[in-house]
């Protein structure tokens, strides 16, 4: 098991028995503490706690590195209510859609200006769609970004988006798509130089380590009431939160709650459960390897998993157990479905002697999700049980997509987001569900008509997403355990926390006093 025993995992996991003592802050830190003690400052400068450091290749994708920076740096066309998912102004002020759906016309703000001074315009709105409909952007929300077929840019705060067809998610696109800049996109890559028209502008970093962004006042919401932010990397789970406890650390993102026990004290710490179930845990099956290729097998694990057990212990609570991957707020949420398979240990030894299955498997994850450990060690021990023995293989969060898309691996833990957008956002575009290319290598041209009606509004669309979530049921090429919402940790002087549908952190209102 790499050294990696089952005990120390959970443990560490829920942050008991983390390193005692942290390491003395860095120089970036002692910066941002000296700013908070700074007389005169609209509000300090908040230190980020951060398992994984910012991954430039991960900036278009719903990712650890968006959900931390990504409305830091840059802006989206419209902001949903989260209540009610009623597309609203940001730099859109308004749209117009003609009656067949086939266009949309997007009037944007005139104040809009990048970090560089260089005003925000229509041709930086069909950039950006350029950028996320790209192979190489390897966004969630390709297949709607190439669904425009043309940005038409009659003046610079003009842009009509063309449709060949109507797309029913175009709006989750235009929540989640980040208006980036074409003149650094070098070194947006490279991850030199991250400009945007967002409330705080890049002001440095040391990789691995951190990374400094400051107040930007031409901001056309207003200057942010922070006067910087320092997202600070630190590897460990517990001792991330550790941080805060120590004051190195004033704000901790989508942290295990059931680490949050020594966080009660409400005058000293604010914890906040977020309004958006996005996270949905998950174990994939690689359908290539033959330890898993028959789907009585993935069948057999799903009823091996103890999903209550993973909501209650590593949530404390707040997850709710689903073998779908839909939130309740979804269209396509379904009670039977999300209960379709409940632990049941002898039906998962019965499909496994069926199936002539495995005796031994691979379970990979990635370190920089606070959860991802104490789920694996879980579901190790539920397989044991069924004779199924399971060795951990934990990878850093850099490296896992990239090792997830070599094919080499068997099953692996993961969130997927999405299951709280439009169905068709998550069966088109979700890196586990896409029916091209997806991380489990399944293909089936059955599967692929499936998402293809997804994008059909109309009377038929409701029984096409009962037909799709039956399908997942069935095949279980993604096993999904748990939808759960974020969880922020944070002492109670931080103030003004706010955040969009993907999770992407806003700090425009926030103070640290």
């Amino acid at each position: 098991m790499n050294g990696v025993t089952r005990r120390s995992v959970l443990l560490g996991a829920l942050g008991i028995g983390a390193a005692g003592a942290l390491s003395g802050c860095t120089s970036a830190v002692q910066r941002a503490r000296d700013a908070n003690a700074a007389p005169g400052g609209a509000g300090g400068t908040l230190v980020l706690g951060s398992l994984a450091d910012i991954d430039p290749k991960s900036i278009y994708s719903q990712s650890v590195t968006t959900m931390a920076i990504g409305l830091l740096v840059w802006d989206t066309l419209i902001r949903y209510d989260r209540s009610t998912r009623t597309p609203r102004p940001a730099v859109a002020r308004s749209w117009d859609a003609t009656p067949d759906g086939r266009s949309l016309t997007l009037h944007l703000r005139d104040d809009v200006r990048f970090h560089t001074g260089r005003p925000l315009t229509s041709k930086d709105v069909a950039y950006a769609v350029s950028v996320y409909a790209s192979d190489a952007a390897g966004s969630q929300l390709q297949s709607a970004a190439k669904a425009v077929t043309a940005v038409d840019t009659p003046d610079p705060h003009t842009a009509v988006l063309r449709f060949a067809a109507t797309v029913p998610n175009v709006f989750d696109l235009l929540e989640f798509m980040l208006l980036v800049d074409s003149e650094s996109a070098a070194e947006l890559r490279a991850g030199t130089s991250f400009v945007g028209t967002g409330p705080f502008r890049f002001d440095g970093r040391e990789v691995a380590a951190s990374a400094r962004f400051r107040r930007f006042d031409g901001y056309w919401r207003g200057p942010a009431r922070l006067d910087g932010v320092t997202l600070r990397v630190v590897r460990d789970a517990g001792a991330l939160l550790t941080s805060i406890r120590a004051g190195q650390s004033d704000l901790v993102l989508d942290a295990a709650p059931r680490a949050l026990r020594q966080f009660r004290d409400r005058s000293l710490y604010r914890i906040t459960t977020g309004d958006v179930h996005d996270a949905a845990y998950y174990v994939g099956a690689n359908v290539a390897a033959p330890a898993v290729a028959d789907k009585r097998v993935r069948q057999a694990i799903s009823y091996a998993v103890d999903r209550d057990r993973i909501a209650a212990e590593v949530f404390a609570g707040a997850a709710v157990a689903s073998a779908s991957p839909w939130a309740a707020s979804s269209p396509g949420y379904d009670g039977a479905a999300a209960s379709h398979y409940r632990k049941d240990p002898g039906r998962a030894r019965a499909l496994l002697a069926e199936a002539g299955g495995p005796r031994r498997l691979a379970l990979s994850y990635p370190t920089g999700l606070a959860a991802a450990p104490a789920i694996a060690a879980i579901v190790q021990n539920d397989l044991a049980e069924v004779g199924v023995t399971v060795e951990l293989d934990p990878r850093e969060q850099a490296s896992f997509s990239p090792f997830l898309k070599s094919g080499k691996h068997e099953l692996w833990v993961g969130p997927h987001g999405f299951g709280q957008s439009d169905p068709l956002t998550l069966a088109a575009g979700a890196a586990p569900f896409k029916p091209k290319g997806n991380l489990s290598g399944f293909s089936a041209p059955e599967y692929t008509a499936l998402v293809a009606r997804l994008a059909e509004e109309g009377p038929g669309r409701p029984a096409a997403l009962r037909e799709y979530t039956d399908y997942l049921l069935d095949q279980q090429f993604i096993i999904d355990l748990v939808v759960s919402p974020a969880t922020y940790v944070s002492p109670a002087r931080v103030k003004g926390l706010d955040w969009n549908l993907y999770k992407y952190i806003d700090l425009h209102g926030a103070t640290v006093r």
